[in-house]
Parts: structure tokens; C-alpha cells; sequence
């Protein structure tokens, strides 16, 4: 076959190629937006009564994150359906392999553990509870762990699986910590290519870390 004729053939595929990419990284750029500005006050859905200072939720944002990801896999993610599977939570497998990865990320912290209760009210520990184990888990997965699910190339995704780690260390106080459980989880997003169990994972690390 002609060499020209092959090029031309070629061309279509690299434009998706790129195409993608702009589009990948137009998500994940608004994605960072929503999670980092200030909200107008009457987007506030959620309120909590959390007392202000290093606790920083940011709830509203998380939320945002959260419906901004949810609204494009129904205008156009239909195909990606599959990573919201229940199908690997029904495997003991599968929890065998979080429990190990986590039990991983704990010995590489290098720091001592020991149990802690917040001066919190129950009810405020509800609310803790309901941000901690549930929203963030959710925001945080689909941000990180599912465009890193999405991405095709085994070669870029790997990649991606550092830069989003360094990524979500940035974001957490401690960078070595949270750049340890950022990998593990990546892991299991590219071993199940799922995100329920990532969310799982993140639930269950943040349970832990919420007393220790």
C-alpha cells in the first residue's frame, strides 16, 4: 500500500488522539476549578456546623465536582457505564486486594498511630462522618481515579498514575501520606477499572483515619 495513502489513513486516528487529550485535560481543568474557587452563597446546598479551621471540607465544592461528573457521564459517558459496576464488590477478591493495598499504604506512612476522638458533638461527628466516608470519597474518585480510568494507552495511564498521585498529595496536608494512598488507589483503578471500588477503598481508609 502507498505510503501517502497509509498517512492519510493515519491522520483521522491522530486527531482523536488529540482530540481526547484537549478534552481530558479541559475536564480535569474544570474539575480543579470547581474544587478550588469560592462558590456563590446561593449555590450552597449543603451546610455544616463543623468547627472552622484546619478542618476545611468544602463541602459545596465537593458537590460540585460530584454533579459536574455525574452530568457528563449522562450527556456523554453511556460506554463508560461499566466502571459503575457492582460486579467486583461480589467478589472476596476484590476485598482482598483493598484490605492488602491499604494494609501496603499503612506501614509506608513511617509515622506511629494512635486512637483519637475529636472534640466533637455526635452530631457533629455524624456530619464528619457523612463528608469524610462518603463525599469525599465520591469527589475525589471520580476526579483522580476516573479519568485515570478512562484513559486507553496502559502506557499513559501508568503515567497518570503518578501525576494524579503527586496531584492528590498536593491537595492533602500531609503529601506523603495521601501520595501513597493516591497510588494505591490508582492501582485498583486500573487492576478493576472500576470506580465503586475506589470509592470503597477511600471509604474505608478515611474511616480509619478519621480515629487514628
Amino acid at each position: 500500500m502507498d505510503s501517502n495513502v497509509v498517512q492519510e489513513q493515519n491522520q483521522p486516528t491522530v486527531l482523536i488522539k488529540i482530540g481526547k487529550f484537549f478534552l481530558f485535560i479541559t475536564i480535569f481543568v474544570v474539575g480543579f476549578l470547581l474544587s478550588a474557587i469560592k462558590l456563590p452563597e446561593h449555590f450552597i446546598l449543603i451546610s455544616d456546623t463543623l468547627p472552622e479551621g484546619n478542618l476545611n471540607f468544602k463541602v459545596q465544592n465537593r458537590l460540585s465536582v460530584i454533579i459536574f461528573f455525574v452530568l457528563l457521564l449522562l450527556l456523554f459517558g453511556k460506554k463508560y457505564i461499566g466502571m459503575f459496576s457492582i460486579a467486583p464488590l461480589k467478589k472476596k477478591g476484590t476485598y482482598l486486594w483493598i484490605i492488602g493495598l491499604l494494609v501496603v499504604a499503612l506501614f509506608l506512612q513511617f509515622q506511629p498511630f494512635s486512637f483519637r476522638l475529636l472534640p466533637f458533638t455526635f452530631g457533629e461527628y455524624l456530619q464528619l462522618f457523612f463528608i469524610l466516608v462518603i463525599i469525599a470519597p465520591i469527589e475525589e474518585e471520580l476526579f483522580y481515579r476516573g479519568l485515570l480510568i478512562l484513559i486507553p494507552s496502559t502506557k499513559i495511564k501508568y503515567i497518570m498514575l503518578i501525576i494524579s498521585s503527586v496531584l492528590f498529595g498536593l491537595i492533602h496536608a500531609a503529601f506523603w501520606g495521601s501520595f501513597i494512598i493516591g497510588l494505591v488507589l490508582g492501582i485498583l483503578a486500573i487492576r478493576y477499572r472500576n470506580i465503586l471500588v475506589t470509592i470503597v477503598a477511600h471509604s474505608l481508609w478515611n474511616t480509619f483515619a478519621m480515629f487514628f
